[in-house]
Order: structure tokens, then C-alpha cells, then sequence
């Protein structure tokens, strides 16, 4: 068995699943899946033996992937109390398509044509956007829908807990578990969580949301929130950096935004009048930007935000727009989950209970690379062996410069995070800006099996020496 890598070791040092041997076991899985992203378990392993063995572990114990998410959360719970900060929760819903595994057993119906899972996940972050971990993470995997036919209505009015929405506020309560009271917590969610009965559960819990608007609530004094706000005098302006969509190919801008915030007092919805345990009204302040003198040929960007927590002046409305703005970190958490390093939909496993146990694994890998990434441009001069291993860092310094002559110190992370980018097939113009994801994660793989095979690419070329000098 292969020495567990010191990321997972650092990460998961209170796992104790069963035996020893099955905690190095976890471990070492962890690892492998760590250097080798994307890959199958078999590739990811030294021999058949270990891939089976890999396999057989994660088929016969049930309790691995709660294991491995407890101790994470209590790690990340860590995290947040070391930095002392005010903390956002970035919570979304992302889909694993396995419609072609026809052999995975308990593949979940997401549409009329596609099976797999709807994965719901929790992440914490600073507000200068350094993910500090997974807090939660739900699978949805209904099999087949055996639902009695209802109405619209009936749908409707069905209870909270029986919808699928439910996840928001679910995945709430477990991720606020353990989090003291004095943390100032901020939930961010897409139009998704604009539900009245996750803003009273937030509200309960004394934490704040803060999301887009997705209904046209009716206040207290019968207005339209979205009609009211727009008519609101303006508070001012600012310019925000809105950053690169690579899926629609647009790149990266300033955008000089008007800001308009209110408070309101909005009405329990009708549909939910004999709803026990909720509020009539709930006091909320909505923030309206919308972006001034677009540029030709692109489309202005106007948000609609919603939060309970009290928004005074111009600089506190500010502040929240600056909070949703890290929110686009949880989508490029799932870039890297499916798309980048760690390809999900590519996992080969015969059944979802194991699928589901690598995505939680890959989840907390996931947050690892995106670390690195981004803490060389928020504290590039910190050094590189808060994320490196000594043997790490050496190598791939001799490596990308083709020296021996190394430094006696570690170098700093934002010069490492650069070689693992130009390991990674980056180019090296320095106008090429910060290393990406993509880049991050290539490099990587190509860093660790060095490492891993360096001491035997040593030996195959002294024996290759002595072979020449006999």
C-alpha cells in the first residue's frame, strides 16, 4: 500500500473507520483518488488487487462515506473558527447524467429521459472567496416516480418536506451543525432558494440569507417588491469586476452598476396560510443593481437580491452584492467536479451507493484544487508548503527550471501555483494572467505520479549505468 498523500493525511487524521487497516485503507484510496483525478480505480491504483480491493470496501462498508463527511465537516468547522471572519455557505444543485450505465444499479430518475443523481452541496468560504470545505452534500436518487397523479394544487400545496425544495433547507440545518452561535453566517443560493419556508428556517437559526429574487412577492402594504424597488430613488453607484463565462465565451469586465435597496414586509403566501409554524410576514430588504452604460452587442446585467439582514446604507448594500458575487465560486466548484480534474460522469461503478461515495470524496478534492488556485492570488507571498510537501516543491522547481540548485526556503505559492500551471501545459507569457483551474489540476496529476514514480525512475536509470559500465 502506497504512503497516504499528506493533503489527506492533514485533512482526515480524526478518521477512524472500524479497524486500523480500514482507515489506512480509506486513506490510501483517498490519495490515489486525490493524484489521480478522473481516473478509473483502476487506473487510480498500483494492481488489480488493490482496485478490487477498492471496490470491495466500498460496496461492504456503509459507513465509509458518512465517515469521511463528518470528519470533514468537523475540519472545515475548524477552519472557519481559525480565521475569526464572517463566513458565506454557497449552497446549489448540480446533475450527474448516467443514462448510458445502463448497469448501475440505483440510477435516479432526473428527467423523463435522463437517470443519475441530483447532487445538492454546501461550501463554505471567506469572504475574500478562500473555500474553506464541504459543510454538506445531499444525493437525490429517486429511482422511479410512484407518485400518486395530483394536480397542480395539490403539488402545491403538498407539505415543505415532501417537495423536492426541501433540500435547501435541509442541507441548511446539517450544515449550520456544530457551527457556533457567534459565527456571523451569511446563505447564499440561487433564484432556487427564494422559498418562503427556507427564509424562515434561516431566520429561526439567526443566520442571514442572501439570494436572487425569483417571485414577486406581495408585501404587508400590498406592493410588488420588484415593481416597488425599481421606482425606489438610487443609492448610488459602483463598479464591480464581473468575471469570465466561459460557457457563453464571454469574457471578463468592469461594469459600472446603479444600486437601489428597501426594506420591506413580506406576506406569508396564501398557498401556506394554513402552514403551522410560519410567520405572517417576514422583513426583508431587497437590493436592486443593474448595470449602467453596457458595452454594444452585450446584455446588461441586472440582479434582483433579497436579505434579512439590516441594509442601512449604500456601503452595507454594497458589501451584499460583493458577498453574491463569490457565489459563482460553488459553479466553478462543479466545473471542477464534472467538467475539470475530477469527471464524475465518467465514474464506472457498478451501483450509486459507491458512485455517490467517490462524488463526496471528489467533492473535498475538488475544494483542494480551487484552495490552491485562488489562495496564490489572494496571499501570494505565503509559502508554498502550506499546500506542498517539501520532496514536492523541490521537484517541481528543478523540474519546470532544469536546475539542482534549489532554494533553502520553500518558494511562495503564487510562484508554485504558476510551475504546477506551466506543468500543466500553461503557457508562460506573464499576459496570459492568473492560472486557471484546468491548468491547476493537470499540472497536479503530472506532479504527484513524479513524486510517485521518482524513486524508481532513479533506480531504472543507475541500473541502465552499471548495465553500460559492465
Amino acid at each position: 500500500m502506497e504512503k497516504d498523500n499528506n493533503i489527506i493525511e492533514d485533512e482526515f487524521y480524526l478518521l477512524q473507520i472500524g479497524t486500523g487497516h480500514n482507515t489506512k485503507r480509506a486513506k490510501s484510496i483517498m490519495s490515489n483518488m486525490l493524484e489521480n483525478p478522473g481516473k478509473s480505480v483502476l487506473a487510480q491504483s498500483s494492481s488489480r488487487s488493490e482496485a478490487k480491493a477498492a471496490y470491495q470496501f466500498f460496496n461492504n462498508e456503509n459507513f465509509v462515506l458518512d465517515d469521511i463527511s463528518r470528519v470533514h465537516h468537523t475540519r472545515t468547522i475548524e477552519r472557519i473558527v481559525e480565521i475569526e471572519q464572517p463566513i458565506l455557505v454557497l449552497q446549489d444543485t448540480t446533475y450527474v447524467d448516467y443514462t448510458s450505465q445502463t448497469k448501475k444499479a440505483g440510477r435516479g430518475k432526473i428527467s423523463a429521459r435522463t437517470k443519475g443523481a441530483k447532487i445538492h452541496t454546501s461550501i463554505a468560504t471567506s469572504r475574500e472567496g478562500l473555500n474553506l470545505g464541504v459543510l454538506h452534500q445531499l444525493s437525490i436518487c429517486k429511482e422511479q416516480d410512484n407518485e400518486v397523479q395530483q394536480t397542480q394544487y395539490q403539488q402545491r400545496t403538498r407539505p415543505i418536506e415532501d417537495k423536492e425544495s426541501y433540500r435547501w433547507i435541509e442541507s441548511f440545518h446539517e450544515s449550520m451543525y456544530g457551527l457556533p452561535d457567534d459565527i456571523d453566517v451569511t446563505v447564499i443560493s440561487d433564484r432556487e432558494g427564494d422559498i418562503y419556508e427556507y427564509m424562515n428556517a434561516v431566520n429561526s437559526k439567526r443566520r442571514y440569507f442572501l439570494m436572487r429574487v425569483a417571485q414577486n412577492r406581495i408585501t404587508t402594504d400590498n406592493e410588488k417588491i420588484l415593481d416597488s424597488i425599481k421606482k425606489s430613488d438610487s443609492s448610488g453607484e459602483i463598479y464591480i469586476n464581473i468575471p469570465r463565462n466561459t460557457h457563453k465565451k464571454v469574457e471578463s469586465r468592469k461594469a459600472n452598476m446603479e444600486i437601489r435597496f428597501k426594506k420591506y414586509e413580506i406576506k406569508r403566501p396564501v398557498i401556506l396560510n394554513g402552514v403551522a409554524n410560519l410567520p405572517d410576514s417576514i422583513t426583508v430588504y431587497v437590493i436592486h443593481v443593474i448595470e449602467a452604460n453596457t458595452p454594444v452587442g452585450v446584455e446588461p446585467i441586472e440582479w434582483f437580491l433579497m436579505t434579512n439582514r439590516v441594509i442601512s446604507n449604500a456601503n452595507e448594500a454594497v458589501q451584499q452584492i460583493q458577498n453574491y458575487m463569490q457565489r459563482w465560486k460553488i459553479e466553478r466548484f462543479h466545473y471542477v467536479l464534472k467538467s475539470g480534474g475530477c469527471k464524475i460522469e465518467d465514474i464506472q461503478a457498478r451501483s450509486m451507493q459507491v458512485t455517490l461515495s467517490m462524488i463526496m470524496i471528489y467533492s473535498i478534492i475538488s475544494v483542494f484544487i480551487m484552495n490552491m488556485t485562488y489562495a496564490a492570488r489572494l496571499d501570494p507571498d505565503a509559502p508554498c508548503s502550506i499546500f506542498f510537501e517539501e520532496e514536492e516543491w523541490k521537484l517541481l522547481y528543478s523540474i519546470i527550471y532544469a536546475t539542482t540548485e534549489i532554494p533553502a526556503t520553500p518558494i511562495n505559492i503564487k510562484e508554485a501555483i504558476k510551475l504546477v500551471a506551466w506543468l500543466g501545459g500553461g503557457k508562460r507569457p506573464p499576459s496570459d494572467g492568473e492560472p486557471g483551474l484546468k491548468l491547476i489540476w493537470q499540472g497536479l496529476e503530472k506532479l504527484y505520479c513524479i513524486c510517485k514514480y521518482k524513486d524508481r525512475i532513479i533506480e531504472y536509470e543507475n541500473h541502465k549505468k552499471l548495465t553500460v559500465q559492465v
